[in-house]
C-alpha cells in the first residue's frame, strides 16, 4: 500500500491513517501463513521526519525447534519508523508501507518455537519423535568420534 505523505508538511502533528492487509511477498522458511499480515496504525509529519507508528498481526503455522511438529502462532509486533524528510521531498511524496511492514514482519517471526515447553525432540539416532514414547535406540552410545573422551572421564 503506498500512502502519499508530502500533504502531511502543510499540517504538522495531523495525523494520516492506515489500514491494510497483505502477504508478505518473499516466501519464508518453515513459516506458512494462515491469515494475512495486518497492518494499522498512522504517518505523522513532525517537523523535519515522518514518523509510522504501525501494529502488524498474523496467524502463522511454524515448525517445532525440537521435534518439528506444526505450531500455529499469534504474532503481533509494534515498531516506529522515522522517515528523514530529505528522503521524501515535495508535495507528491509517497512511502511504500506494505514494503516497509514486509521488511519489518520477515525480522518478527521467531526463530525457534516449541510445540510445548517439555517437547522431548526428535531421537538423535532413529529420528522418532520422543514426545510419543521412547525408541528403544541405546542410551549409552556415545558418538565415535567423540569416544576417545571417554578416557578422560575415567581418569
Amino acid at each position: 500500500m503506498k500512502m502519499e505523505i508530502g500533504r502531511l508538511r502543510d499540517e504538522p502533528g495531523e495525523a494520516e491513517n492506515f489500514d491494510f492487509q497483505f502477504y508478505p511477498a518473499e516466501s519464508l522458511e518453515d513459516c506458512e501463513m494462515l491469515t494475512p499480515v495486518h497492518a494499522a496504525g498512522s504517518v505523522t509529519y513532525g517537523g523535519n521526519e515522518f514518523l509510522l507508528d504501525c501494529r502488524l498481526e498474523a496467524k502463522a503455522r511454524l515448525k517445532c525447534s525440537r521435534c518439528l511438529a506444526p505450531v500455529e502462532q499469534d504474532i503481533s509486533l509494534d515498531f516506529n519508523e522515522e522517515f528523514d524528510e530529505e528522503e521524501y521531498p515535495g508535495e507528491d511524496a509517497v512511502v511504500d508501507l506494505e514494503d516497509v511492514s514486509t521488511q519489518l514482519w520477515v525480522t518478527s517471526i521467531p526463530m525457534r518455537v516449541l510445540c510445548r515447553e517439555d517437547c522431548k525432540g526428535l531421537c538423535p539416532v532413529c529420528g522418532k519423535d520422543l514426545n510419543e514414547g521412547e525408541c528403544g535406540c541405546p542410551k549409552d552410545s556415545v558418538d565415535p568420534r567423540l569416544e576417545a573422551l571417554r578416557g578422560l572421564l575415567d581418569q
